[in-house]
């Protein structure tokens, strides 16, 4: 199989990878090392990934590695982190944005699933964090956390779009908005639609997503 490389800017912001590169310094290290791990999950799956095989992958002895992830449940579990981080926080800004109302809010999460979930990098890797997550406990527990975070941050997004529905219906609708949310990641990896037949799907969705916001209960 031919080896799958996503540089740092598909997963990571570049600024956060930059300050110090120096070999050995802990704060360069382990993002280099995830960035690997990141790369050969993607590569080989949930059934194929090693410690052994991210530490020749990244340049080092399996000790040095072990010297910042002792096993494989440690590193993997700081590899599908890395990940959930990386779109969360972008996730956490837009709906926090108190300089735009709630329903531009909404539709920017649109707009950057759309622009975000196409690229390749990132959404091979959710994919592969879900997959794991389907063999390992620790690994479940920690992509059931962060679902559990997305739908309370949509609810919250609801309650301000629509500040009439009670708590229990804007985490309902929360809920429909993130399974939106994550078929879209499936729909976007493999689309090939034409431009202007993506366009239309885009703002489809939009008004599908403000209306399950906006209706009475």
């Amino acid at each position: 199989m031919e080896r799958l490389t996503f540089p740092s800017e598909a997963i990571f912001d570049v600024e956060d990878l930059a300050p110090s590169r120096k070999r050995g310094n802990r704060q360069s290290r382990v993002p280099e090392i995830i960035e690997v791990s990141i790369n050969v999950l993607v590569a080989v799956g949930h059934a194929g990934y090693t410690i052994n095989r991210v530490a020749s992958e990244a340049g080092i002895r399996l000790s040095t590695l072990q010297h910042y992830f002792s096993n494989r449940e440690e590193l993997l579990r700081a590899t599908i982190q890395a990940v959930a981080d990386k779109f969360r926080d972008s996730f956490e800004r837009m709906v926090k944005d108190q300089s735009r109302s709630p329903r531009e809010r909404l539709d920017g999460i649109v707009d950057d699933a759309f622009e975000e979930l196409a690229k390749p990098g990132l959404a091979l890797a959710i994919f592969e964090c879900w997959g794991v997550a389907l063999h390992e406990p620790f690994a479940h527990e920690l992509v059931t956390q962060l679902r559990k975070e997305y739908k309370a941050m949509f609810a919250g997004l609801v309650a301000e779009l629509n500040p009439t529905l009670s708590p229990e219906e804007s985490a309902l609708r929360g809920s429909l908005l993130l399974s939106s949310w994550e078929g879209l990641a499936t729909y976007l990896r493999w689309n090939d639609d034409t431009p202007a037949r993506l366009a239309a799907l885009r703002k489809a969705v939009k008004v599908i997503w403000a209306g399950i916001s906006n209706a009475g209960e």
